[in-house]
């Protein structure tokens, strides 16, 4: 996290674009030309010079089923840094440099390598994370992520020092202690929905503990996505359920959608409220749909997903572009002045009408996420590789081995094609390109 000291220096349109964000009380606000922040223009170079980078590399005393890779990374509210899963390694936050705050770029940058400001080396699979939606680094207190992992409740993270402030405990009906499969903040901040097995469980944010509201739910509950008073929220079973949730722990059902091969692993509604956007596991499909007629789909994107890991998707702040990573390593964009990915429906045209594709990485690119309010997109690879089955036979097989590599035969191997990496792309014009 960015220190108070050194918050003197942030760029003015950002300090005054978070303090509107934050500041309940509109009526004082001046809403003339000058002082409205205006989103920069993205991919308008068609190219993309790289930033800042990070990687994780597994350490020589562990066996290869210890592999460090990156699994999400998501943007804070207020744009200083970004927090990245790291797999086998716990949590870590990553702060922008001060000198991406304003201005441009140049193509011949330096590209800075990044260290993590805070460190959480949590156990255990995590299964979902989220940043608090009021977070700002001018207020403290709102600077907070929360986290459910394996074998422990939902916890929420102090971001400037990494400490653990609190937990919220989900029991079961015989007393045991859950743990959560997803979980999200609703739009305000003020309560935390978690999903479980078979219950959807609404915890109050200024109440840690066990005291919860529930809502029984048919399948387990994949991923949430919300979007004021709409609750969407993705299964294993291939399905996606929209709920009401303006009161506490009530849950008014408004329908189901189905159309995904695989488990709902990701979904985003787009800046109008109107449209929702879904990916599922080993499911090359991203579908579009109209939330006031979902029967089917709007609009069918496709992508590479030969995996059962979660591949993140995401939408400008301007609602323009659609970005999405991929298992072949590429990031895929589609903008709404050349593709109108909201609206039109060829799902019977094979062809790919991406408008630009970015091969960024030569491993899975799991994780996408854009800048809230600069031109700036983070990217994260990596994925889980199986080690050769034959090198753990006795050295009897040694011989058999070399043969069967001499005849083109290879198995799924931690090789050094593997990449696990977090890397900063600047995605605005970049003036000396030439």
């Amino acid at each position: 996290m960015i220190e108070n000291n050194t918050e003197e220096t942030f760029n003015e349109d950002l300090s005054e674009k978070s303090l509107i964000l934050s500041t309940p009380d509109t009526e004082n606000i001046d809403y003339s030309s000058e002082n409205l922040y205006a989103y920069p223009a993205l991919f308008t170079s068609k190219a993309l010079v790289e930033l800042c980078s990070a990687s994780w590399s597994r350490s020589p005393k562990v066996t290869q089923d210890i592999q460090p890779y990156l699994r999400g990374c998501k943007w804070s509210p207020d744009g200083t840094c970004c927090l990245c899963v790291v797999n086998n390694d716990g949590i870590h936050v990553m702060e922008l440099p001060c000198d991406l705050y304003s201005g441009d770029v140049t193509a011949n940058r330096t590209i800075d390598v990044l260290e993590p400001v805070i460190h959480v080396k949590e156990a255990g699979l995590v299964y979902d994370f989220c940043w608090y939606p009021g977070m700002s680094s001018s207020v403290p207190e709102s600077c907070c992520w929360i986290t459910t992992k394996q074998n422990a409740p939902i916890q929420m993270w102090d971001a400037f020092d990494g400490s653990l402030r609190c937990s919220y405990r989900g029991f079961n009906a015989v007393d045991e202690m859950e743990p959560a499969i997803s979980c999200t903040f609703i739009a305000d901040g003020s309560r935390i929905v978690a999903g479980y097995k078979k219950v959807l469980r609404t915890f109050d944010v200024e109440r840690p503990g066990r005291e919860f509201c529930e809502h029984k739910i048919n399948s387990p509950a994949s991923c949430f996505t919300t979007n004021s008073n709409l609750l969407a929220v993705g299964s294993w079973n291939t399905s996606i359920s929209l709920y009401n949730i303006s009161e506490m722990g009530t849950y008014k059902s408004i329908g189901k959608m189905h159309g995904h091969a695989g488990g709902v692993t990701h979904m985003k509604f787009t800046n109008d409220g109107l449209r929702l956007v879904s990916g599922a596991r080993k499911d090359h499909r991203l579908l579009v749909w109209d939330i006031r007629y979902y029967r089917r789909p709007l609009n069918i994107l496709s992508r590479a997903v030969d995996t059962n890991q979660r591949i993140y998707f995401d939408i400008s702040p301007c609602g323009k572009y659609l970005v999405t990573g991929g298992s072949d390593g590429s990031v895929k964009v589609w903008d709404l002045n050349k593709i109108n990915w909201k609206d039109e429906l060829d799902a019977m045209d094979d062809t790919d009408n991406v408008s630009y594709r970015f091969p960024l990485h030569k491993d899975c690119c799991n994780s996408i996420a854009i800048h809230p309010c600069r031109p700036i997109l983070a990217t994260g690879s990596g994925q889980y590789h199986f080690a050769d089955p034959l090198s753990a036979i006795d050295n009897e097989l040694n011989e058999y081995n070399t043969m069967s590599e001499d005849n083109g035969f290879s198995d799924i191997k931690y090789s050094i094609d593997a990449e696990n990496s977090l890397v900063f792309w600047w995605i605005g014009d970049v003036p000396d390109l030439t």
